[in-house]
């Protein structure tokens, strides 16, 4: 592959994973700020443009939509992650890699709240951790990370 279009993909690449990192704290704040003002009975915060449609919702309504969100997400960032191996390194292999690592990511976090629902004394410290793992299969880190150790064996190999 030519200089010019590694970093013009590294570019488009950065770029979608910066626009949909945005997008989505852009979307999970709005919703927090809502469900924290009826969560306090505080004067109504109202969700603006498309996420007006959730100002209907109860609080635990919204909960149940965060659930959905950060399901969403994770497939998206999941998705990209996916793209971007499978653009620079055009391998089924590394595929796997990379969608392996995304799902054990997400079943670690997942473990941490269910871990959290069998012991009540651990469910704070359980959502803490699990919203933790999230956040990093949420953002481009876990994708950098395979991109470089892909690199790197690659450069050992030759």
């Amino acid at each position: 592959m030519k200089k010019a279009n590694r970093i013009l993909i590294f570019f488009l690449f950065a770029s979608s994973f910066f626009i949909l990192g945005y997008f989505r704290n852009y979307v999970f704040l709005s919703i927090n700020n809502r469900a924290s003002a009826l969560y306090y009975n505080e004067p109504t915060f109202m969700l603006s443009g498309f996420l007006g449609i959730f100002n209907k919702y109860s609080y635990n309504d919204l909960i149940t939509v965060k659930w959905v969100l950060t399901l969403l997400f994770t497939l998206l960032f999941t998705f990209l992650s996916l793209a971007t191996v499978s653009t620079i390194f055009r391998s089924r292999t590394y595929n796997y890699l990379c969608l392996g690592i995304n799902i054990f990511i997400f079943i670690v976090s997942m473990s941490f709240i269910l871990a959290g629902k069998v012991f009540s004394s651990f469910s704070a410290n359980g959502f803490i951790i699990s919203r933790s793992f999230i956040h990093l299969e949420q953002s481009p880190i876990i994708t950098l990370i395979i991109v470089m150790a892909i690199y790197y064996q690659n450069k050992l190999r030759n």
